[in-house]
């Protein structure tokens, strides 16, 4: 190139950076504006329309919602709290102690009788006149006979009276990994309290219990709901309001 074309090349890239630095501080400033703007305050027709739009948004999980709000209204009433007073005998302590722990009624049986269905290790060493099971209503009632079963962890109570609200049995065998569930007790010793979650496994064996090497039917449904201490031997309910477990133990992070 001569000098006048060189000058005049070194000019046109000078004015293409001119127009590009140009741009850039324009889109910056755009930027700006437009953050400006949202950090504004919102009009009262801005506010109903995103109040509206979410109002559509929010249809189909309030359906879902009231699903789980009718089988808590349908299996909690047949969810009890039990206290078990038992003689403990070792070289630490000597004396009474209770346990508490949850339980549900279910009606079994030809003919048909209704029970409460807990876990063995919540009533194992008390006498039936040391068990006392609190129902939904406030009363409060003895079993007038006990079951055990350890090798699976279950225990049966048997009821003397009639009038109690009772939750239906489900097939735990039609659950999959990722069905929904919602698991029922008193935890803290408080009255009935329900926590969601879904199946995260089936079949789980192996699993250590402590002191509680006697469980040896191992054949567990593992959720994420919440389990808390003292919701041992309440419910883990399907959508239908069917018992399909029996809440025994959080064990690490998993609940079984």
């Amino acid at each position: 190139f001569s000098y006048p074309e060189m000058l005049q090349e070194g000019l046109t890239m000078r004015g293409r950076r001119s127009v590009v630095a140009a741009l850039v501080f324009l889109l910056v400033a755009t930027n700006a504006v437009s953050s400006f703007a949202q950090q504004r305050g919102r009009t009262d027709e801005e506010t109903d329309r995103l109040y509206a739009e979410l109002a559509v948004q929010v249809r189909d999980l309030e359906r879902e919602s009231q699903v789980l709000v009718k089988v808590a209204r349908i299996v909690s009433p047949a969810v009890v709290h039990i206290q078990a007073t038992k003689q403990r005998d070792s070289s630490f302590f000597r004396g009474p102690v209770e346990e508490t722990g949850s339980g549900v009624i279910v009606k079994v049986g030809t003919p048909a009788a209704l029970y409460v269905l807990t876990n063995r290790h919540v009533v194992e060493g008390a006498s039936i006149s040391g068990i006392s099971i609190h129902l939904a209503d406030s009363r409060v009632i003895r079993p007038s006979r006990v079951w055990e079963d350890q090798p699976s962890d279950i225990a049966l109570l048997q009821i003397p009276i009639p009038d109690v609200s009772y939750a239906r049995l489900g097939d735990s065998g039609k659950l999959e990994i990722g069905s929904q569930v919602l698991a029922v007790g008193s935890p803290f010793g408080l009255s009935r309290s329900v926590t969601h979650g879904i199946i995260s496994a089936r079949g789980r064996r192996n699993l250590p219990f402590g002191g509680r090497q006697t469980v040896i039917n191992q054949d567990f449904l593992q959720t994420d709901a919440a389990i808390n201490p003292g919701n041992s031997g309440g419910p883990l309910v399907n959508l239908y309001g069917e018992v399909v477990g029996i809440n025994t133990a959080k064990i690490g992070r998993a609940h079984v």
